[in-house]
């Protein structure tokens, strides 16, 4: 039998206890079952996060079926002529470019390059017979005249992807941290400010029905003004590959999954963060080198505000889904609180107790989303400054636990 890295999650049925959107997972639990049901995950990819234990509540399961669903396949904008898609790695996200692009009419997958994870499984989706495979993404990129590029590779080798792939005149879609050090952000920056060249990164947490909804809510002042966030991120250690021991590899716990919480904040509270201490060390996981286990960051908002993020790896193995994500904003006239567990909840100015708003949906995927401000001008979810100022943030707190100081942005 195949092993999990020998078939991609998003070709296998989704079992409980799988990954969520944002940590792709250990590889003992398969770190892309999330992206298994092809047909949810291109119809409904950001409903995932609420289910992906298998055992959500049900007042949760009732809220999540009660929100608008998404565009499904046959609604998605088309755009007006075939795309040519290629691929590097399989690190991460990727299932949320497949998924489309096995769907999308106007997508072909023509292409894709190994990296660490073996890619021919991908090969017996049907609609992916005929992808070629490469075993460098330089000769991918030499052969093939591609239009998008999916960035989805080991962390540490992600910027020469997408720098090659820009040189290519190719929009690129990278798997996040889009860098690693402010040398490398400032080559991406300078790279994908050219004319013509659309850039994102796959940060799925927005499009998820309760932190979408979440987002709404703040914008439309269900709360007021934001004062403070606080957020965590849980995960089972389980059995991760080798580069996540390495630094040069990994970059730090903060640019792998605390990149989701920060993106999620300043998209909800609409503030940037001006400052940032930040603790991150391995503690008591020693056979994973230069991988932290445990971290914490204080950041500072621009209004005066406070945002925290705890994060771990030491998750119960027994628990009954890889992570544990919780969100909570507390605004001038309310507090939304988000936790996997329970979905989103509201306690407003005025209110005696939580209540449950009814959710929304982004009504379309996030590569979709992408496809169509790229190609019909209409502006995606994700704006490229966002993603750039995230990862200078994470980037600080790395700064910040190195020199044991406050790191002014």
């Amino acid at each position: 039998m195949p092993s999990s890295h020998s078939v991609p999650g998003f070709l296998r049925r989704a079992v409980p206890g799988s990954a969520t959107p944002d940590d792709p997972g250990p590889a003992a639990v398969s770190r892309r079952e999330l992206f298994a049901s092809t047909t949810r995950a291109a119809s409904g990819i950001a409903a995932a996060h609420v289910a992906i234990g298998g055992m959500a509540s049900a007042p949760v399961m009732a809220a999540q079926e009660a929100a608008p669903r998404q565009q499904d396949p046959p609604a998605w904008p088309r755009l007006g002529r075939k795309l040519r898609v290629g691929v590097v790695g399989l690190e991460g996200h990727p299932g949320l470019v497949l998924d489309v692009a096995a769907q999308h009419p106007d997508l072909e997958l023509v292409a894709i390059a190994r990296d660490t994870v073996p890619v021919d499984g991908v090969r017996r989706r049907r609609e992916f017979q005929n992808t070629r495979i490469y075993n460098d993404f330089r000769e991918m990129l030499d052969r093939e005249q591609l239009d998008v590029v999916g960035a989805c590779n080991t962390n540490g080798r992600r910027v020469a992807v997408i720098l090659a792939a820009v040189a290519k005149g190719c929009h690129v879609i990278a798997e996040k941290p889009v860098a690693l050090n402010g040398e490398e952000l400032a080559a991406v920056r300078q790279a994908v400010s050219q004319p013509g060249i659309a850039f994102t990164s796959l940060l799925p947490m927005r499009y998820e029905p309760p932190l979408y909804t979440m987002g709404m809510m703040v914008r439309e002042g269900a709360i007021g003004e934001v004062l403070l966030m606080s957020g965590q991120k849980s995960y089972k250690l389980g059995s991760r590959p080798d580069w996540f021991k390495n630094r040069e590899l990994y970059g730090s716990t903060m640019l792998w999954i605390g990149v989701h919480q920060l993106d999620l904040m300043h998209w909800v509270s609409g503030l940037r963060f001006t400052a940032v201490y930040s603790y991150e060390q391995n503690v008591k996981a020693p056979g994973y080198g230069e991988m932290e286990d445990l971290c914490g960051a204080v950041m500072h908002l621009e209004n005066g505000g406070v945002a925290t993020l705890s994060m771990d790896y030491h998750r119960p193995d027994s628990a009954n889904s890889h992570g544990d994500d919780r969100l909570r904003v507390v605004g001038t006239k309310g507090i939304l609180e988000y936790r996997l567990a329970d979905g989103l909840m509201l306690l407003s100015e005025g209110g005696k107790a939580l209540e449950k708003p009814a959710l929304r949906r982004p009504p379309l995927p996030l590569f979709v989303d992408f496809l169509q401000e790229t190609y019909l001008g209409q502006p995606m979810l994700i704006q490229r400054e966002e993603i750039f100022h995230v990862v200078k943030t994470l980037i600080a707190a790395r700064e910040s636990d190195q020199t044991h100081k406050r790191v002014v942005l």
